[in-house]
Parts: C-alpha cells; sequence; structure tokens
C-alpha cells in the first residue's frame, strides 16, 4: 500500500514534470523522428539479412497447367506493344486468350495488336482514367468464359523464357495472387539514364520481396507479371483511378485472406522513360501513390494484423510503411543536420545519438543492398547523378506537401 501513498505519488509526478521541463520540444519532436525512420529502416535491414543469410525456397508448380488469359492494358503503346505481344504469344497454347484493352488511344495501339493475334477491347471513357479502369473493363469481358488464371502484363513489358506458363502454375499452387520479378532498367537512348533510380527499383522489386519471400512472407502486386486465380477476380475492386491500383488491389487481397506470393523464378522487363520529364511524371506519380496508400493502410493493415494475429499482415504494413528510398535517404540526412544543430545550440546529445544509430543503419543497408544488386550500375562516375536523383525526389515531395498531387497520366516515354 505504500506505493499508493498520495505523497510519494506527488513527489513521482514532480520528478516526471521536471523530466519534461529539461527536455525541449525540439529535442522531443527530432527523437520521435528518430524513433520512427529506425522503424521504417528496420525492416529494410531484416529483408536484407534474410536476402543475404537464407536461401530461396524451392517454387511450388501446380503440374495441372491451368487455361490462361493474358489481360493487357494499353495506352497509346504503338511503339511497344506489337513485340510484347509476339513474345507472349510464343508461351501460349491455342486454347489460352490474350487480350488487349485499348484504353483511350489515340494511336495505332489496337490495329498493331490485332495484327499480332490479339483480341480487342476499345475503352473511349476520358472520364475515368487509370489502368485499373482498363483491366476492370477487360476483366469484365472474360467474365463470359472465364480462365482459371489471368496473367496481367504491361504493353511495353518483354517476358521471360516460359514466363506465362510458369506464373500460371505457380498461381494455381498457391491458389492465390502471384508477383513475378519485375524490373526496370535505364532506356539505351535516355539523355541522362536513371542509374540511381534503377538501383532504387532492383531493392524495391528483388532484394526486399526476396528477402520476405525466404522468410515465408508475402509481397506486393506490382501491376504487371502478377497472375490471379479467377476465384479473386472483381471487376469491381479493380475500377479505380488510384495512382498505384497494384498495390492497392494486393493489399486489399491480403486483408481478405489472399497475401500475394512472390516468384522470382521468372521475370517482366521493361525500360524507364528516356526524357527527364518523364522520369520525373512516372517518380511523382509512384511517389504520390505510395504515400496515399501508407496513409490508408498501414493503419487498416496494423489492425488487422494485431486482430487476426496474422504475421503476414504485419509484414505487409512493415514493408509498405518504408517510404520511397530517395525520400528515407533524405530524411536521414535532414534528422542529422538538424541534430547537430540543436545540439551546437543546446547540447542536446540524444537526437543526435539516435540519429547517428539511424544513419549508420541505413548506411549498412544501403552498403549490402549495392553490394547484392547495384555493383554492375552504381559506380564511381554516376555519383555525378545523384544531386540531380535527390532533386527529382525533393521536387516530388515538395508538390504533394503543397498539395499538387499527380494525376494518372502515363509518362512521356521519349
Amino acid at each position: 500500500m505504500a506505493d499508493r501513498d498520495p505523497s510519494r505519488l506527488l513527489d513521482q509526478f514532480s520528478l516526471a514534470l521536471t523530466f519534461v521541463m529539461l527536455v525541449s520540444i525540439p529535442e522531443i519532436v527530432l527523437v520521435l523522428a528518430a524513433v520512427v525512420l529506425i522503424l521504417a529502416t528496420l525492416a529494410l535491414a531484416v529483408q536484407a539479412t534474410a536476402a543475404i543469410c537464407l536461401s530461396d525456397r524451392p517454387p511450388i508448380l501446380s503440374s495441372h497447367r491451368p487455361s490462361i488469359a493474358v489481360l493487357m492494358p494499353a495506352h497509346n503503346e504503338e511503339q511497344y506493344i506489337e513485340k510484347a505481344l509476339l513474345r507472349i504469344k510464343e508461351d501460349l497454347l491455342p486454347t489460352d486468350r490474350l487480350l488487349v484493352v485499348a484504353d483511350n488511344c489515340i494511336d495505332h495501339t489496337a490495329p498493331l495488336a490485332a495484327r499480332a493475334g490479339a483480341d480487342i477491347v476499345a475503352r473511349d471513357d476520358p472520364t475515368r482514367r487509370g489502368k485499373g479502369f482498363a483491366l476492370a473493363a477487360g476483366l469484365r469481358h472474360l467474365a463470359a468464359t472465364p480462365p482459371e488464371v489471368v496473367i496481367f502484363i504491361d504493353a511495353d513489358c518483354q517476358v521471360s523464357s516460359r514466363c506465362v506458363e510458369l506464373l500460371a502454375r505457380a498461381c494455381a499452387a498457391a491458389n492465390a495472387p502471384v508477383q513475378c520479378l519485375d524490373l526496370m532498367i535505364a532506356n539505351p537512348d535516355s539523355e541522362a539514364p536513371p542509374h540511381w533510380a534503377e538501383f532504387a527499383w532492383r531493392i524495391k522489386n528483388d532484394l526486399r520481396p526476396s528477402g520476405y519471400a525466404r522468410l515465408g512472407l508475402p509481397c506486393h502486386l506490382l501491376g504487371t507479371g502478377m497472375a490471379l486465380p479467377w476465384r479473386l477476380i472483381d471487376p469491381a475492386i479493380f475500377a479505380t483511378g488510384h495512382l498505384s491500383e497494384d498495390m492497392l488491389l494486393g493489399l486489399d487481397l491480403a486483408i481478405m485472406g489472399s497475401s500475394p506470393r512472390f516468384f522470382r523464378d521468372v521475370s517482366v522487363k521493361s525500360y524507364f522513360p528516356a526524357s527527364e520529364r518523364g522520369q520525373a511524371q512516372q517518380k511523382q506519380r509512384w511517389m504520390h501513390g505510395h504515400f496515399a496508400l501508407i496513409n490508408s493502410h498501414v493503419p487498416r493493415l496494423f489492425y488487422q494484423a494485431l486482430k487476426r494475429r496474422e504475421l503476414s499482415l504485419l509484414a505487409l504494413a512493415a514493408d509498405l510503411a518504408v517510404p520511397p528510398l530517395g525520400v528515407l535517404a533524405v530524411a536521414n540526412f535532414a534528422l542529422l543536420a538538424m541534430s547537430l544543430t540543436l545540439m551546437a545550440e543546446s547540447q542536446a546529445i540524444v537526437p543526435l545519438t539516435i540519429a547517428a544509430i539511424e544513419c549508420a543503419l541505413f548506411a549498412f543497408f544501403l552498403g549490402i543492398a549495392w553490394h547484392l544488386c547495384g555493383r554492375d550500375v552504381i559506380g564511381l562516375k554516376e555519383l555525378r547523378q545523384l544531386p540531380r536523383h535527390i532533386i527529382m525526389v525533393l521536387c516530388s515531395a515538395s508538390n504533394l506537401v503543397r498539395g499538387r498531387r499527380a494525376l494518372w497520366t502515363r509518362a512521356e516515354r521519349l
């Protein structure tokens, strides 16, 4: 009963109040910011450690080849679509289907796709722009004679050997969404090849999901190179103009009990836009879409994970909570700079200590990532491109903060 003595409680309250008064508000804010960044970087560290220390799990493929429909949304893709379709057709049987949704096209996408042997759905609805609406139109068309598995491939992608068949077999075996390796590389015709963006893409779409897969954890859907069993298909959940409709779909399916699986044995590959303007448009759309999902789905995923005691949902929440790599790097630098300034002014050592730990952890992760998947794209000469990449990241983030949100528009390719 001594602990309940009023005088002792008053003394404890006085000590706590004295501590709060000794710590400045800027110091508290910086400590909280550092803790948030450490939590984000820990998710990256877990993924990188798993990618280094664990081996790939053997893929599980169905012995039964399911019936397949390849669905390709296309908006003004005359430059790439015929080559992409002809490569995909090499993996298809006569009973499989190849469907192109020519979405608000003003070029020769539809006739070129028809010449390559695809069925065509022409969609003309400028008021509802976005890849999600095109996918919904294609799925409604397929519903008359549904396949067992639908594979989604973008018109500017080239698939690896047997990609369609193996991806479909993996999807049939898991009876769940499956995402293959999705790579983007610098366009050789680019005026300024985005090697830092290529490096960041490899981390996001290869290193991180590979680490999770080796731990038996799910991944995000990436919009291209993904397969879904027909039982999960509902055109209504695809019909959205969200900037990250692919990740949104994967998260909603995970909450419904069908978390996506990563299947690295096959891949799709495409180019970053050749122009700096196109690269900036693409980066801004992805970044704004990602932050919108952080705001809308991280709390939902954490709540569902705790309610259902599902580690897979907790893992997806932690992965989603990691901001784009460029933003995280800039945030680390800014935090360290502000902590140094505060220490110089008020001798506050705690924020600087935590910020230094966070920066060291982030640098360690980047070093591992570079060793695993960046040595061939990032060398000394690429350091000259780093300021341009950081400025592009800051401009996109600044537009988001100022309320100038990106619209769903196709990035310029040339």
